[in-house]
């Protein structure tokens, strides 16, 4: 019969992750991210510019400068936020685990444990093919969907990362 431990740790005894140690990702793919921005403004113009058209009567000065600055916000907004984020992504492999941190206004850093991992995928969109980076997808027992997605990384990473955790998952099958 083995012996039940649990011991109690302090948190200023615990390890510390560091920023600096994760892996940054491919600069190239801030460039598909401004890419989809650039699409969601097209659209959004288009989708304002038809509205203005269609409309049959003439709008008030002040609704026409709302109805611009709305999306003339939103589109500056999201610039700000990827530019200024865009730092802050990155990820980490340890021994056992593998983490994922990302967020400016709220931060999110996930970990997920080898011996949870069900299945890996590497994938890669239309942008993502042009620019040759890939998105490694990690699923864990118990759902449908990815539980950690890491974005932009070079496609020769990608697939290293996924053999080196599919090993891992062997390891522990």
């Amino acid at each position: 019969m083995e012996n039940f431990s649990n011991s109690v740790l302090i948190p200023q005894n615990l390890p510390e992750i560091k920023e600096e140690t994760f892996n940054k990702l491919d600069g190239k793919y801030l460039k598909i991210l401004f890419i989809r921005i650039a699409i969601f403004m097209l659209i959004l113009t288009g989708a304002l510019t038809t509205f203005l058209i269609l409309i049959e009567e003439t709008l008030p000065i002040l609704v026409l400068i709302i109805i611009i600055s709305i999306p003339t916000l939103l589109i500056t907004y999201s610039i700000l936020i990827t530019v200024l984020g865009f730092p802050r992504k990155g990820y980490l492999v340890r021994e056992k685990d593998l983490s994922y941190q990302k967020g400016l206004i709220t931060y999110k850093l996930i970990t997920v444990p080898f011996n949870r991992i069900q299945h890996v995928e590497v994938n890669q969109g239309i942008l993502a093919k042009i620019f040759k980076l890939s998105s490694v997808k990690i699923y864990t027992a118990g759902g449908n969907a990815s539980d950690l997605s890491i974005p932009g990384l070079p496609a020769e990473i990608a697939q290293n990362l996924k053999s080196f955790l599919s090993e891992k998952i062997s390891e522990h099958e």
